[in-house]
C-alpha cells in the first residue's frame, strides 16, 4: 500500500475505505461483492465516488491479507466488471 495515495484521499473516502478494510478482516472474495455493493450504496447516498486509481488501491488492499488462490477470484471478478462498463 502507498502511504502516499492514502494522503491523498479525502477523510470521508479513506474513512469508507478503512471501514471495509475492517469489515472484511477474514473474509474470502465470495464476501466481498455484497460488502462492495453496501459501500457503493453508502457513497451514492453520501454523493462520493472513487476514482479509477483510487479503486484500484481498494482492491489492492483488500488482496493483501487474501491467499493467491483468493486473489485470483478477485481479479477474475474485477476483469469480468471492468468489461460490463466498456
Amino acid at each position: 500500500m502507498n502511504r502516499d495515495q492514502l494522503r491523498n484521499i479525502s477523510p470521508a473516502k479513506l474513512r469508507i475505505l478503512l471501514d471495509l478494510m475492517e469489515e472484511s478482516k477474514g473474509k474470502g472474495p465470495e464476501a466481498l461483492m455484497p460488502m462492495l455493493m453496501q459501500v457503493n450504496q453508502k457513497m451514492q447516498r453520501q454523493g462520493i465516488q472513487f476514482t479509477p486509481e483510487e479503486s484500484q488501491l481498494m482492491l489492492d488492499m483488500l488482496k493483501q491479507d487474501m491467499s493467491p488462490a483468493e486473489v485470483k477470484k478477485v481479479e477474475m471478478m474485477q476483469s469480468i466488471l471492468a468489461n460490463w462498463q466498456h
